[in-house]
Protein backbone atom coordinates (compact mmCIF):
# COMPACT_ATOMS: atom_id res chain seq x y z
CA UNK A 1 0.00 0.00 0.00
CA UNK A 2 1.45 3.24 -1.01
CA UNK A 3 1.41 6.32 1.54
CA UNK A 4 0.13 9.41 0.40
CA UNK A 5 2.30 12.40 1.62
CA UNK A 6 -0.19 16.00 2.14
CA UNK A 7 1.15 18.39 0.56
CA UNK A 8 0.74 22.33 2.68
CA UNK A 9 1.52 25.52 1.72
CA UNK A 10 2.02 28.51 3.65
CA UNK A 11 0.76 32.12 1.80
CA UNK A 12 3.19 34.87 2.68
CA UNK A 13 2.60 38.79 1.58
CA UNK A 14 4.48 38.91 -1.88
CA UNK A 15 5.58 42.86 -1.65
CA UNK A 16 8.67 43.17 -0.09
CA UNK A 17 7.10 46.17 2.69
CA UNK A 18 4.37 44.55 5.04
CA UNK A 19 1.06 44.93 4.06
CA UNK A 20 -1.32 47.72 5.79
CA UNK A 21 -2.11 46.42 9.03
CA UNK A 22 -5.63 47.71 8.93
CA UNK A 23 -6.49 45.50 6.09
CA UNK A 24 -4.69 42.46 7.48
CA UNK A 25 -6.50 42.60 10.54
CA UNK A 26 -10.05 42.71 8.56
CA UNK A 27 -8.68 40.05 6.36
CA UNK A 28 -7.70 37.31 9.27
CA UNK A 29 -11.16 38.50 11.14
CA UNK A 30 -12.81 37.20 8.29
CA UNK A 31 -10.55 34.48 6.84
CA UNK A 32 -10.23 33.24 10.53
CA UNK A 33 -13.72 33.93 12.36
CA UNK A 34 -12.11 36.21 14.85
CA UNK A 35 -13.42 39.08 16.19
CA UNK A 36 -10.90 42.32 15.59
CA UNK A 37 -9.15 42.87 18.89
CA UNK A 38 -8.03 39.26 17.87
CA UNK A 39 -7.51 39.67 14.34
CA UNK A 40 -5.38 42.50 15.31
CA UNK A 41 -3.34 40.80 18.33
CA UNK A 42 -2.68 38.03 15.07
CA UNK A 43 -1.46 40.56 12.55
CA UNK A 44 0.93 42.22 14.69
CA UNK A 45 2.96 39.26 15.11
CA UNK A 46 2.66 37.94 11.31
CA UNK A 47 5.08 39.57 9.70
CA UNK A 48 3.79 38.84 6.39
CA UNK A 49 2.96 35.34 6.99
CA UNK A 50 -0.97 35.14 6.08
CA UNK A 51 -1.31 31.47 6.27
CA UNK A 52 0.64 28.53 7.14
CA UNK A 53 0.09 24.58 7.16
CA UNK A 54 -2.66 24.93 4.65
CA UNK A 55 -3.70 22.45 1.98
CA UNK A 56 -3.77 23.87 -1.46
CA UNK A 57 -7.66 24.70 -1.61
CA UNK A 58 -7.78 26.25 1.71
CA UNK A 59 -4.34 27.98 0.46
CA UNK A 60 -6.17 28.91 -2.96
CA UNK A 61 -9.13 30.31 -1.41
CA UNK A 62 -7.08 32.79 0.72
CA UNK A 63 -5.49 33.80 -1.96
CA UNK A 64 -8.14 35.02 -3.20
CA UNK A 65 -9.45 36.82 -0.15
CA UNK A 66 -5.70 38.39 -0.43
CA UNK A 67 -6.67 40.17 -3.56
CA UNK A 68 -10.10 40.72 -2.39
CA UNK A 69 -8.72 42.72 0.25
CA UNK A 70 -5.84 44.46 -2.13
CA UNK A 71 -2.82 42.17 -0.20
CA UNK A 72 -0.39 40.85 -2.90
CA UNK A 73 0.34 37.63 -1.66
CA UNK A 74 2.30 34.01 -3.03
CA UNK A 75 1.76 30.72 -2.32
CA UNK A 76 4.49 28.63 -1.33
CA UNK A 77 5.41 24.77 -0.28
CA UNK A 78 5.65 24.14 3.52
CA UNK A 79 8.82 21.85 2.76
CA UNK A 80 10.48 24.80 1.92
CA UNK A 81 9.86 27.09 4.71
CA UNK A 82 12.11 25.18 6.77
CA UNK A 83 14.65 26.82 9.39
CA UNK A 84 17.31 29.49 8.24
CA UNK A 85 20.98 28.85 8.60
CA UNK A 86 22.44 29.78 11.74
CA UNK A 87 24.33 33.39 11.88
CA UNK A 88 27.65 33.73 11.80
CA UNK A 89 28.78 36.94 14.19
CA UNK A 90 30.42 39.84 11.98
CA UNK A 91 32.82 41.65 14.12
CA UNK A 92 34.01 43.98 11.82
CA UNK A 93 33.47 45.52 8.27
CA UNK A 94 35.05 47.53 5.65
CA UNK A 95 33.47 48.73 1.76
CA UNK A 96 36.23 48.92 -0.71
CA UNK A 97 36.11 49.51 -3.99
CA UNK A 98 35.78 45.73 -5.00
CA UNK A 99 33.07 45.18 -2.48
CA UNK A 100 31.84 44.33 1.51
CA UNK A 101 34.87 43.00 3.73
CA UNK A 102 33.85 41.63 6.58
CA UNK A 103 35.62 39.79 9.59
CA UNK A 104 34.73 36.79 11.15
CA UNK A 105 35.04 35.76 14.95
CA UNK A 106 37.38 33.73 13.91
CA UNK A 107 39.37 37.22 12.45
CA UNK A 108 39.35 35.62 8.57
CA UNK A 109 38.55 38.55 6.28
CA UNK A 110 36.03 37.56 3.52
CA UNK A 111 34.45 39.73 0.65
CA UNK A 112 31.15 39.78 -1.16
CA UNK A 113 29.81 42.24 -3.81
CA UNK A 114 27.01 44.23 -3.62
CA UNK A 115 24.75 41.86 -5.83
CA UNK A 116 25.62 38.76 -3.18
CA UNK A 117 23.77 40.29 -0.71
CA UNK A 118 19.69 39.17 -0.91
CA UNK A 119 18.39 40.60 2.36
CA UNK A 120 19.06 43.34 4.70
CA UNK A 121 17.48 43.05 8.00
CA UNK A 122 17.90 45.29 11.29
CA UNK A 123 15.77 45.73 14.46
CA UNK A 124 15.82 46.65 18.08
CA UNK A 125 16.39 42.89 19.54
CA UNK A 126 16.78 41.93 23.05
CA UNK A 127 19.31 39.05 22.90
CA UNK A 128 20.51 36.81 26.34
CA UNK A 129 23.58 35.96 27.52
CA UNK A 130 24.77 33.23 29.68
CA UNK A 131 27.52 33.52 32.35
CA UNK A 132 29.24 30.75 34.28
CA UNK A 133 30.53 31.36 36.96
CA UNK A 134 32.56 29.97 39.84
CA UNK A 135 32.37 30.79 43.56
CA UNK A 136 33.36 29.04 46.53
CA UNK A 137 30.99 28.20 49.33
CA UNK A 138 31.36 27.88 53.24
CA UNK A 139 29.85 25.19 55.08
CA UNK A 140 26.22 25.80 55.76
CA UNK A 141 25.68 26.44 60.12
CA UNK A 142 24.00 23.03 60.17
CA UNK A 143 26.76 21.03 59.30
CA UNK A 144 29.64 22.82 60.97
CA UNK A 145 26.83 21.49 64.24
CA UNK A 146 26.22 18.07 63.13
CA UNK A 147 30.49 18.28 62.84
CA UNK A 148 31.04 19.45 65.89
CA UNK A 149 28.80 17.30 67.56
CA UNK A 150 30.17 14.09 66.27
CA UNK A 151 33.34 15.73 68.08
CA UNK A 152 32.05 16.61 71.28
CA UNK A 153 30.49 12.65 71.54
CA UNK A 154 33.60 10.78 70.20
CA UNK A 155 36.53 12.70 70.33
CA UNK A 156 37.47 12.48 67.08
CA UNK A 157 39.18 15.58 65.20
CA UNK A 158 36.61 15.83 61.73
CA UNK A 159 37.05 19.63 61.18
CA UNK A 160 34.09 21.89 60.36
CA UNK A 161 34.36 21.11 56.91
CA UNK A 162 35.82 22.30 53.56
CA UNK A 163 35.06 25.35 50.88
CA UNK A 164 32.97 23.72 48.07
CA UNK A 165 33.50 25.49 44.50
CA UNK A 166 30.40 26.14 43.04
CA UNK A 167 29.02 26.35 39.50
CA UNK A 168 26.30 29.18 38.77
CA UNK A 169 24.72 29.98 35.74
CA UNK A 170 23.75 33.56 35.30
CA UNK A 171 21.85 34.90 32.53
CA UNK A 172 21.16 38.38 31.26
CA UNK A 173 19.57 40.20 28.25
CA UNK A 174 20.27 43.77 27.02
CA UNK A 175 18.83 45.26 24.19
CA UNK A 176 20.82 45.43 20.79
CA UNK A 177 20.54 46.66 17.47
CA UNK A 178 21.21 43.57 15.06
CA UNK A 179 21.59 43.60 11.69
CA UNK A 180 21.58 40.77 9.17
CA UNK A 181 22.37 39.68 5.83
CA UNK A 182 21.55 36.43 3.75
CA UNK A 183 23.91 36.15 0.61
CA UNK A 184 23.27 34.15 -2.12
CA UNK A 185 25.96 32.04 -1.57
CA UNK A 186 24.86 29.13 0.09
CA UNK A 187 22.11 31.06 2.00
CA UNK A 188 25.52 32.47 4.37
CA UNK A 189 23.50 34.23 7.01
CA UNK A 190 25.83 37.12 8.75
CA UNK A 191 24.98 38.99 11.98
CA UNK A 192 26.43 42.16 12.99
CA UNK A 193 25.33 43.18 16.62
CA UNK A 194 25.95 46.98 17.75
CA UNK A 195 26.88 45.88 21.20
CA UNK A 196 29.69 43.68 19.82
CA UNK A 197 31.48 45.38 16.73
CA UNK A 198 34.08 47.92 15.33
CA UNK A 199 32.60 50.35 13.47
CA UNK A 200 36.13 52.37 12.87
CA UNK A 201 35.69 50.53 9.47
CA UNK A 202 33.11 53.55 8.87
CA UNK A 203 36.19 56.25 8.79
CA UNK A 204 35.57 59.98 9.14
CA UNK A 205 31.32 58.97 9.46
CA UNK A 206 32.44 57.13 12.66
CA UNK A 207 30.45 59.04 15.90
CA UNK A 208 30.73 58.45 19.76
CA UNK A 209 27.22 56.58 19.42
CA UNK A 210 27.19 53.09 18.94
CA UNK A 211 23.51 53.90 17.57
CA UNK A 212 24.11 55.80 15.60
CA UNK A 213 27.04 53.87 13.76
CA UNK A 214 24.91 51.42 13.47
CA UNK A 215 22.33 53.60 11.65
CA UNK A 216 24.93 54.94 9.20
CA UNK A 217 26.24 50.98 8.58
CA UNK A 218 22.59 50.31 7.81
CA UNK A 219 22.41 53.46 5.72
CA UNK A 220 25.62 52.39 3.86
CA UNK A 221 25.03 48.90 3.14
CA UNK A 222 21.32 49.88 1.94
CA UNK A 223 23.19 51.88 -1.09
CA UNK A 224 25.81 49.01 -1.32
CA UNK A 225 23.27 46.61 -2.03
CA UNK A 226 20.44 48.60 -3.96
CA UNK A 227 18.75 45.47 -4.97
CA UNK A 228 18.96 43.46 -1.15
CA UNK A 229 15.30 43.34 -0.32
CA UNK A 230 14.62 45.14 3.41
CA UNK A 231 12.60 44.74 6.38
CA UNK A 232 10.18 47.10 8.13
CA UNK A 233 13.18 48.22 10.96
CA UNK A 234 15.56 48.98 8.15
CA UNK A 235 13.65 50.82 6.39
CA UNK A 236 12.24 52.57 9.36
CA UNK A 237 15.80 53.48 9.89
CA UNK A 238 16.52 54.96 6.61
CA UNK A 239 13.44 56.91 6.49
CA UNK A 240 14.18 58.30 10.24
CA UNK A 241 10.98 57.09 11.56
CA UNK A 242 10.98 55.60 15.44
CA UNK A 243 11.91 52.31 16.06
CA UNK A 244 9.80 52.15 19.19
CA UNK A 245 6.43 51.97 17.39
CA UNK A 246 7.61 48.13 15.57
CA UNK A 247 6.43 44.91 17.45
CA UNK A 248 9.56 43.56 17.67
CA UNK A 249 8.34 41.99 21.01
CA UNK A 250 11.23 38.96 20.90
CA UNK A 251 13.75 37.70 18.44
CA UNK A 252 11.19 35.40 16.84
CA UNK A 253 9.77 38.25 15.34
CA UNK A 254 12.94 39.08 13.99
CA UNK A 255 13.58 35.56 12.58
CA UNK A 256 10.10 35.47 11.15
CA UNK A 257 10.77 38.76 9.16
CA UNK A 258 14.10 37.84 7.41
CA UNK A 259 12.66 34.07 6.45
CA UNK A 260 9.88 35.80 4.79
CA UNK A 261 12.20 38.33 2.84
CA UNK A 262 14.89 35.08 2.20
CA UNK A 263 12.07 33.03 0.20
CA UNK A 264 10.83 36.04 -1.49
CA UNK A 265 14.53 36.82 -2.13
CA UNK A 266 15.45 33.72 -3.34
CA UNK A 267 12.00 32.60 -4.76
CA UNK A 268 11.44 30.10 -2.39
CA UNK A 269 14.56 28.76 -3.20
CA UNK A 270 15.74 25.69 -0.69
CA UNK A 271 19.05 26.56 -0.61
CA UNK A 272 18.17 29.83 1.74
CA UNK A 273 17.25 27.37 4.03
CA UNK A 274 18.88 24.62 7.07
CA UNK A 275 17.02 21.38 5.36
CA UNK A 276 15.40 19.56 8.34
CA UNK A 277 16.54 15.97 9.01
Amino acid sequence: MTETTTVTFSVLAADERLPDFAALSGLLAEARGLNREDAGRLARHAWGFIGEGLDETAADGLLAKCGAAGIKAVKIPSSRMTALKPPLRVKKAVFEADGFNYTGAGADIRSCRSGEILVLSAAPVREETIKIIKTTEEPSGQERAIRFGIMAVTGLPMGLGKRKEVKKEVRSSELSFVLELILRTDGTRLRVSSNDFDFSGLKEKKTCSSQTNFRVLCAELAAFAPGALKNAGLWAMLESKPLGTLPYDSAEDFEKELRRLAVLAGKGASLLFQQKK
